[in-house]
Protein backbone atom coordinates (compact mmCIF):
# COMPACT_ATOMS: atom_id res chain seq x y z
CA UNK A 1 0.00 0.00 0.00
CA UNK A 2 2.60 2.22 0.90
CA UNK A 3 4.53 1.75 -1.88
CA UNK A 4 1.69 2.13 -4.47
CA UNK A 5 1.64 5.74 -2.46
CA UNK A 6 5.16 6.31 -2.64
CA UNK A 7 5.44 5.20 -6.32
CA UNK A 8 2.30 7.66 -6.93
CA UNK A 9 3.33 10.85 -5.38
CA UNK A 10 7.36 9.99 -7.37
CA UNK A 11 5.08 9.88 -10.36
CA UNK A 12 2.90 12.89 -9.06
CA UNK A 13 6.43 15.19 -8.31
CA UNK A 14 7.95 13.86 -11.89
CA UNK A 15 4.77 15.17 -13.31
CA UNK A 16 5.34 18.68 -11.85
CA UNK A 17 9.01 18.81 -13.05
CA UNK A 18 8.33 17.91 -15.99
CA UNK A 19 5.54 20.30 -16.49
CA UNK A 20 7.90 23.16 -14.45
CA UNK A 21 10.66 22.21 -17.19
CA UNK A 22 8.11 22.31 -20.48
CA UNK A 23 6.85 25.61 -19.00
CA UNK A 24 10.88 27.05 -18.62
CA UNK A 25 11.62 26.18 -21.80
CA UNK A 26 8.35 27.74 -23.81
CA UNK A 27 9.23 30.86 -21.86
CA UNK A 28 12.86 30.68 -22.44
CA UNK A 29 11.73 30.15 -26.21
CA UNK A 30 9.45 33.01 -26.10
CA UNK A 31 12.31 34.86 -24.83
CA UNK A 32 14.91 34.15 -27.73
CA UNK A 33 11.78 34.48 -30.11
CA UNK A 34 11.04 38.51 -29.05
CA UNK A 35 14.93 38.80 -28.88
CA UNK A 36 15.31 37.67 -32.29
CA UNK A 37 12.42 39.60 -32.84
CA UNK A 38 14.09 42.76 -31.73
CA UNK A 39 16.89 42.33 -33.78
CA UNK A 40 15.50 41.68 -37.23
CA UNK A 41 13.65 45.19 -36.50
CA UNK A 42 16.89 46.68 -35.56
CA UNK A 43 18.60 45.41 -38.86
CA UNK A 44 15.71 46.41 -40.97
CA UNK A 45 16.63 50.07 -40.25
CA UNK A 46 14.99 53.28 -39.81
CA UNK A 47 13.28 56.06 -41.38
CA UNK A 48 13.94 59.07 -39.64
CA UNK A 49 13.19 63.11 -39.37
CA UNK A 50 16.22 65.04 -40.88
CA UNK A 51 16.16 67.18 -38.00
CA UNK A 52 15.77 64.21 -35.11
CA UNK A 53 18.51 62.84 -37.47
CA UNK A 54 20.76 66.27 -36.79
CA UNK A 55 19.90 66.15 -32.90
CA UNK A 56 20.73 62.02 -32.75
CA UNK A 57 24.27 62.52 -34.28
CA UNK A 58 25.07 65.57 -31.56
CA UNK A 59 23.40 63.76 -28.57
CA UNK A 60 26.19 60.90 -29.83
CA UNK A 61 28.76 63.32 -30.47
CA UNK A 62 28.08 64.86 -26.60
CA UNK A 63 28.23 61.02 -25.19
CA UNK A 64 31.32 60.00 -26.39
CA UNK A 65 34.29 60.33 -24.01
CA UNK A 66 37.62 58.90 -25.34
CA UNK A 67 37.05 58.03 -29.56
CA UNK A 68 34.72 59.52 -32.31
CA UNK A 69 35.08 57.34 -35.52
CA UNK A 70 33.55 58.98 -38.30
CA UNK A 71 33.28 56.72 -42.17
CA UNK A 72 32.19 58.20 -45.43
CA UNK A 73 32.14 59.44 -48.89
CA UNK A 74 32.73 62.86 -47.38
CA UNK A 75 30.60 63.17 -44.09
CA UNK A 76 29.93 66.87 -44.75
CA UNK A 77 26.81 66.60 -42.75
CA UNK A 78 28.51 65.58 -39.57
CA UNK A 79 30.87 68.52 -40.03
CA UNK A 80 28.88 70.81 -40.79
CA UNK A 81 26.16 70.19 -37.95
CA UNK A 82 28.61 69.13 -35.12
CA UNK A 83 31.43 71.49 -35.66
CA UNK A 84 31.89 73.00 -31.94
CA UNK A 85 30.82 69.66 -31.14
CA UNK A 86 33.74 68.12 -32.38
CA UNK A 87 36.35 71.20 -31.33
CA UNK A 88 34.74 70.59 -27.91
CA UNK A 89 35.22 66.76 -27.85
CA UNK A 90 38.93 67.45 -28.59
CA UNK A 91 39.71 70.13 -26.15
CA UNK A 92 38.31 68.10 -23.54
CA UNK A 93 41.27 65.25 -24.58
CA UNK A 94 39.29 62.76 -27.25
CA UNK A 95 40.87 61.21 -30.06
CA UNK A 96 38.91 61.34 -33.63
CA UNK A 97 39.37 59.23 -36.49
CA UNK A 98 38.02 60.49 -39.67
CA UNK A 99 37.76 57.99 -43.12
CA UNK A 100 36.69 59.62 -46.42
CA UNK A 101 36.60 58.19 -50.48
CA UNK A 102 39.42 59.44 -52.09
CA UNK A 103 38.39 61.54 -54.52
CA UNK A 104 41.77 59.66 -56.51
CA UNK A 105 40.23 56.67 -56.51
CA UNK A 106 38.42 54.69 -59.19
CA UNK A 107 35.61 54.56 -56.73
CA UNK A 108 35.17 57.97 -56.34
CA UNK A 109 34.79 58.64 -59.94
CA UNK A 110 32.14 55.58 -60.39
CA UNK A 111 30.35 57.35 -57.41
CA UNK A 112 30.49 61.07 -59.30
CA UNK A 113 28.81 59.05 -62.29
CA UNK A 114 26.30 57.72 -59.85
CA UNK A 115 25.16 61.23 -58.56
CA UNK A 116 26.76 63.78 -60.90
CA UNK A 117 26.05 61.54 -64.45
CA UNK A 118 27.66 59.84 -67.21
CA UNK A 119 28.45 61.29 -70.32
CA UNK A 120 27.60 64.67 -69.13
CA UNK A 121 29.71 67.60 -68.02
CA UNK A 122 29.70 66.73 -64.06
CA UNK A 123 29.21 69.55 -61.51
CA UNK A 124 32.15 68.37 -59.12
CA UNK A 125 29.67 68.65 -56.47
CA UNK A 126 31.68 65.69 -54.58
CA UNK A 127 34.70 66.90 -55.21
CA UNK A 128 33.94 70.00 -53.82
CA UNK A 129 32.17 68.31 -50.47
CA UNK A 130 35.36 66.30 -50.28
CA UNK A 131 37.65 69.37 -50.16
CA UNK A 132 34.85 70.91 -47.30
CA UNK A 133 35.38 68.64 -44.98
CA UNK A 134 39.02 68.51 -45.21
CA UNK A 135 38.95 72.10 -44.57
CA UNK A 136 35.96 71.48 -41.71
CA UNK A 137 39.08 69.15 -40.32
CA UNK A 138 41.95 71.44 -40.71
CA UNK A 139 39.61 74.47 -38.80
CA UNK A 140 39.02 71.39 -36.09
CA UNK A 141 42.55 70.86 -35.59
CA UNK A 142 43.45 74.66 -35.58
CA UNK A 143 40.91 75.79 -33.60
CA UNK A 144 41.26 72.91 -31.02
CA UNK A 145 44.70 73.52 -31.23
CA UNK A 146 45.30 69.48 -30.78
CA UNK A 147 47.05 68.35 -34.11
CA UNK A 148 47.16 64.96 -33.03
CA UNK A 149 43.99 64.46 -31.76
CA UNK A 150 42.86 64.39 -35.54
CA UNK A 151 43.49 61.64 -37.68
CA UNK A 152 42.40 61.44 -41.28
CA UNK A 153 42.48 59.04 -43.75
CA UNK A 154 41.16 58.37 -47.39
CA UNK A 155 40.22 54.98 -48.51
CA UNK A 156 39.79 53.79 -52.46
CA UNK A 157 37.43 51.29 -52.35
CA UNK A 158 33.35 51.41 -53.09
CA UNK A 159 31.56 53.32 -50.50
CA UNK A 160 28.65 51.32 -49.05
CA UNK A 161 28.14 52.67 -45.65
CA UNK A 162 28.52 56.03 -43.20
CA UNK A 163 29.42 55.49 -39.78
CA UNK A 164 29.70 57.59 -36.99
CA UNK A 165 30.84 55.46 -33.50
CA UNK A 166 30.97 56.88 -29.83
CA UNK A 167 33.67 55.62 -27.66
CA UNK A 168 33.89 51.73 -29.99
CA UNK A 169 35.94 50.13 -27.49
CA UNK A 170 33.68 50.94 -23.96
CA UNK A 171 31.14 49.51 -22.78
CA UNK A 172 29.07 52.76 -22.98
CA UNK A 173 29.67 52.80 -27.23
CA UNK A 174 27.32 54.04 -30.09
CA UNK A 175 27.11 54.02 -33.75
CA UNK A 176 24.73 55.77 -36.10
CA UNK A 177 25.17 53.32 -39.23
CA UNK A 178 23.79 54.45 -42.41
CA UNK A 179 23.48 51.84 -45.46
CA UNK A 180 23.78 53.79 -48.52
CA UNK A 181 20.84 52.72 -51.30
CA UNK A 182 21.77 50.85 -54.46
CA UNK A 183 19.05 52.95 -55.91
CA UNK A 184 21.01 54.76 -58.73
CA UNK A 185 19.86 58.32 -58.27
CA UNK A 186 19.30 58.33 -54.68
CA UNK A 187 22.43 60.75 -52.47
CA UNK A 188 24.16 57.83 -49.81
CA UNK A 189 22.35 60.39 -47.10
CA UNK A 190 19.26 59.28 -48.13
CA UNK A 191 19.86 55.42 -47.15
CA UNK A 192 18.44 53.90 -43.76
CA UNK A 193 19.50 54.70 -40.56
CA UNK A 194 20.21 52.87 -37.57
CA UNK A 195 21.56 53.65 -34.03
CA UNK A 196 23.14 50.92 -32.33
CA UNK A 197 24.68 50.59 -28.64
CA UNK A 198 27.02 48.27 -27.51
CA UNK A 199 24.43 46.32 -24.92
CA UNK A 200 23.48 45.08 -29.41
CA UNK A 201 27.33 43.45 -29.22
CA UNK A 202 26.66 40.89 -32.50
CA UNK A 203 25.68 43.68 -34.12
CA UNK A 204 27.84 46.71 -33.06
CA UNK A 205 31.44 44.71 -33.17
CA UNK A 206 30.32 43.57 -36.74
CA UNK A 207 30.21 47.17 -38.03
CA UNK A 208 33.21 48.05 -36.24
CA UNK A 209 35.17 45.38 -37.33
CA UNK A 210 34.26 46.70 -40.85
CA UNK A 211 35.45 50.21 -39.97
CA UNK A 212 38.98 48.91 -38.75
CA UNK A 213 39.28 46.51 -42.15
CA UNK A 214 39.21 50.18 -43.94
CA UNK A 215 40.67 51.70 -41.41
CA UNK A 216 44.09 49.25 -41.74
CA UNK A 217 44.20 49.62 -45.29
CA UNK A 218 45.11 53.37 -45.48
CA UNK A 219 47.62 55.29 -44.84
CA UNK A 220 47.63 58.84 -42.85
CA UNK A 221 46.90 62.19 -45.00
CA UNK A 222 48.63 64.58 -43.60
CA UNK A 223 46.46 68.09 -43.30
Amino acid sequence: MWELIAMAAGIGFGLMGLAAYIKTNIEGRKQEKELQNKIKELMKGQIIDPRILIKREKDLINSASENIWILGINALGVFHESFEEIIRFIKNGGKVRVLLLNPESEAFKQREEKEEGIDVKKSGRLRVEYMTSVAFCKDIIRLSDKRDSLEFRAYNEEPKVALLVADPKRDTGMLHVNEYPSTELIRGYVGEHRFIPKQWPDIFQRWIEKYEVIWNRTKRVNL
